[in-house]
């Protein structure tokens, strides 16, 4: 909170949640956010191409392909990461086409009045979330931009090279995939599908990321209504009309106080019921995605061990690749630790106004307050892991374990 304070420090104005606009943005272009469509009937049709050709073939040509290969593991393991990423990819679009309504009404609750009516005098606050969620999708976009290129050119360069012709993923069809023109097409679907799942799947991540982050701005412009109150008294008393009685005055203004928190609590009420709606919104998904991720990391550093022909592309390609992974999980549990912090903050705002000298009410609701954030916000996914920097370090670890285990079992 420290960096709102006396400095104010200057962010380019911008629409409050623009962030959840891009990413919403992103999955309406692509085809799984029919709530802005206008003929839903095309869009349906549209929809249904999308996960049929871009997703359906993949992921069928690597469940035969791990088929024909069992046994091998490190045809198996080679697959394997990509079924898995694509597998999760689906039943994330499947999970956000079934849950629109609900994600509708947290975007309701993002524009509602009040999560909205402090903008103006917060406005340094509400960009500075704003241009903190929109950093992290550009990073993200950017690492799977360079990842997605690297991999896509890993055909041409075999070619220039006068190696074997090689597809950017392995799997299984029912053609000669080395023959002309029948190369070319099958790459350029699976550049296709590598692109259009990548830009995608970042704006799902970060759609749901988009909320912890509106959550935790309206935390913070809550701390700051609670501590500031303290200010309003005094200004309040210094505008004093001498014709007016102070009794009459001191209770018009404690009334003024008592209102604005009530307000405060109304605002803690419903961020904290926001952030239970996340939860239970994006809790499953966001467990599916760190279970994968974490299996996916062990497949990719087995995979780069396997590794007998280094082609700078192709090994860029899956370097970065698994630079998305960990950014994938690391902002979703940095984003769910921040939310906890954030929510700390609530009692130690409670003592920063003058509640020693205000009104009996005014100090029971300010009890209310602080009773509630006893309990600070914590997001629990999948009804298991906590969203922390700690279980971030740990997946890492548990990732690393795996992979260790797997090649030391194929070495011997």
């Amino acid at each position: 909170m420290d960096i709102f304070g006396e400095k104010q420090t200057k962010f380019k104005k911008i629409h409050p949640n623009k962030h959840l606009q891009n990413s919403l943005s992103i999955i309406y272009y692509l085809g799984f956010w029919p709530e802005w469509a206008k003929n839903k009937y095309l869009y349906n049709i549209y929809t249904t191409f999308n996960l049929t050709f871009l997703l359906g073939i993949i992921i069928v040509s690597n469940i035969v392909y791990i088929i024909i290969n069992w046994g091998n593991i490190e045809a198996m393991m080679a697959s394997l990461s990509i079924l898995m990423t694509y597998s999760t990819y689906g039943t994330k679009v499947i999970y956000i086409i079934c849950r629109r309504r609900r994600i509708k009404d947290l975007i309701d609750i993002t524009n509602s009045e009040m999560f909205n009516r402090d903008n103006d005098k917060y406005e340094h606050i509400t960009a500075y979330y704003t241009w903190q969620a929109i950093f992290h999708q550009i990073t993200f976009q950017t690492f799977g931009f360079i990842a997605v290129i690297s991999w896509g050119s890993t055909p041409i360069l075999y070619q220039i090279s006068g190696t074997s012709k090689q597809l950017p993923m392995v799997g299984w069809y029912p053609y000669n995939v080395t023959s002309t023109p029948v190369f070319e097409f099958t790459s350029l679907h699976q550049f296709m599908v590598v692109c259009t799942s990548c830009v995608n799947n970042i704006a799902i991540d970060t759609l749901a990321t988009g909320f912890i982050v509106t959550a935790c701005c309206q935390l913070t412009i809550l701390n700051y209504n609670i501590s500031s109150i303290r200010c309003i008294i005094e200004k309040k008393y210094t505008l004093l009309n001498d014709n007016v009685s102070i009794e009459n005055s001191t209770l018009k203004v404690y009334s003024k106080m008592y209102e604005d928190l009530k307000h405060c609590i109304e605002h803690t009420i419903m961020i904290f019921d926001f952030s239970k709606q996340i939860q239970d919104v994006f809790g499953t998904l966001i467990f599916l995605q760190l279970l994968v991720d974490c299996i996916v990391i062990c497949a990719i550093l087995f995979n780069l061990s396997q590794m007998k022909d280094y082609v700078t592309s192709e090994f860029l390609g899956t370097l970065l690749y698994t630079c998305c992974v960990i950014y994938q999980i690391f902002i979703y549990c940095w984003h769910g630790n921040e939310l906890h912090f954030h929510s700390m903050r609530i009692c130690s705002s409670a003592y920063a106004n003058n509640w020693w000298d205000n009104s009996k009410d005014f100090k029971h609701a300010l009890l209310i307050i602080m009773a509630r954030a006893q309990w600070p916000l914590i997001l629990i996914v999948g009804n298991v892991m906590e969203l922390s920097l700690q279980n971030f370090v740990l997946i890492l670890r548990t990732s690393y374990s795996i992979f260790t285990v797997l090649r030391t079992s194929t070495a011997t």
